[in-house]
């Protein structure tokens, strides 16, 4: 494998990826930090556990027409090439079967996602990001019992570790004062909800179920739908996003409004979210901002694979909850002076040696750091599938093996290994070896 280094392009992705999915996350946290007038006419807390999912959702679906306009140009491109075109008609065909079976996904998707905003209300957002990385603990053991993927003392060695990182960042909760993000709504929401401490607390098991439920999703389709012939990423996108926004219009919608929470006795009232929304334009901005920043994730995420190596993977993934928390430390002592962000609490000691402890963890689990008497693995320079970055997103989009699901044919990753089988191109081949994994973060 040649040097790595970070060329012009590759540093324009890795910045697009780290703002993108900073600001994801940082405007979802902000549509909860602000007030509006609801349906009984009182300020209330904007809190709706189910809104920021269905907005996310409905920003993947523009990924619909990307893939349409990609195979479009890749038929126009085709026109007076007869090879071109002969590749075209052996392409394996996007069935109505194939488009159902990616609903099986979506509803574990959906489920993590609704889990982990349900828990974003309680908890500072550099916490929330934190404790995702236990999604890394839970994918491995399953890989370990469920798909009989064998881990090396190392990997033990790294998953105890993240889970001790994750364990000290759930603790560093109960350290903190109560703040606007874990109290109750109380006289506004009508109804009851926890608050202070033991809100913080119900915010972080919520946020472990969540990456729990992700976990499920991700060795469902390791196991069952990681086939020889996979849909092109920006379907698998856009699909995700249809199924999600229709479950939750049809779905979940109907169930919040008679399972019982915090939302004038309900888990969500869509007629209270709706006029909050109407009161206060700044809502509605939010909303849109947080929708483009998912699909210009998403997009990046095609991208991606072809600019970054495994290694970068994991830095801007180790990278993206230090940036959330500096950006909302700053929100908090320089843009809004105290009313919106995250301020520096007694918690946030026992959160910051988590933090240091989860990228040793990771450092060790993907054989960065060797470990004494130990033979040493590097799983990001070998490409391996149980490196972390590989871990931490969907097999259906990382795992894109079939030269035909490749969305911009001739472009490659500058850091994919250069070796040939048979003279050919390991990326062209749909080859394991070349750099098959993508950036996908909700």
């Amino acid at each position: 494998m040649p040097a790595e280094k970070c060329d012009a392009s590759s540093a324009a992705v890795f910045i697009i990826g780290l703002i993108a999915g900073t600001g994801c996350i940082i405007s979802s946290k902000a549509l909860f930090e602000l007030s509006a007038v609801g349906v009984t006419g009182e300020v209330e807390p904007f809190r709706p556990p189910v809104f920021p999912s269905f907005v996310m959702f409905f920003g993947m679906l523009f990924a619909l027409p990307m893939y349409w306009f990609s195979e479009a140009w890749k038929r126009i491109q085709a026109r007076g090439d007869p090879q071109a075109q002969a590749d075209l008609a052996k392409a394996p065909k996007v069935t109505f079967k194939m488009l159902c079976t990616l609903g099986v996904p979506a509803v574990f998707d959906l489920s993590s996602v609704i889990l982990m905003m349900a828990g974003l209300i309680h908890i500072n957002a550099s916490m929330w990001m934190l404790l995702r990385g236990g999604g890394i603990v839970f994918v491995a053991l399953m890989k370990q019992f469920v798909l009989g993927d064998t881990l090396t003392v190392p990997m033990w060695v790294g998953v105890f570790t993240i889970s001790l990182a994750v364990a000290l960042v759930g603790m560093s909760s109960m350290l903190n004062e109560p703040s606007d993000a874990s109290t109750s709504a109380d006289e506004g929401e009508g109804g009851t909800d926890v608050g202070g401490a033991d809100g913080e607390l119900f915010g972080v098991m919520l946020t472990i179920a969540g990456t729990f439920m992700q976990s499920l999703q991700y060795v469902y389709e390791e196991k069952v739908m990681s086939g020889d012939n996979p849909a092109p990423p920006w379907l698998l996108i856009g699909m995700e996003g249809l199924f999600g926004s229709v479950l939750c219009v049809m779905v979940v919608y109907p169930l919040a409004a008679i399972v019982p929470g915090a939302d004038h006795g309900v888990f969500e009232d869509l007629d209270n979210t709706l006029a909050k929304l109407d009161s206060n334009p700044l809502l509605v901005q939010l909303s849109v901002v947080f929708c483009v920043l998912v699909f210009i994730l998403n997009s990046f995420s095609v991208l991606v694979t072809y600019m970054l190596s495994s290694v970068w993977h994991a830095i801007l993934d180790n990278f993206r909850p230090i940036s959330i928390w500096a950006v909302e430390l700053a929100i908090y002592y320089v843009f809004t002076n105290g009313e919106h962000g995250e301020k520096w609490e007694t918690g946030s000691y026992l959160q910051l040696l988590g933090l240091l402890i989860m990228l040793t963890g990771t450092a060790i689990y993907n054989g960065t750091i060797a470990l004494p008497f130990l033979h040493k693995q590097d799983l990001l320079a070998s490409g391996d599938l149980r490196s972390t970055p590989s871990l931490t997103r969907s097999p259906l989009l990382s795992r894109q093996d079939s030269p035909h699901a490749v969305p911009f044919p001739g472009t490659r990753s500058p850091y994919a290994q250069r070796a040939t089988v048979d003279g050919a191109d390991p990326m062209e081949r749909g080859d394991p070896g070349g750099l098959t994994m993508k950036l996908v973060v909700k």
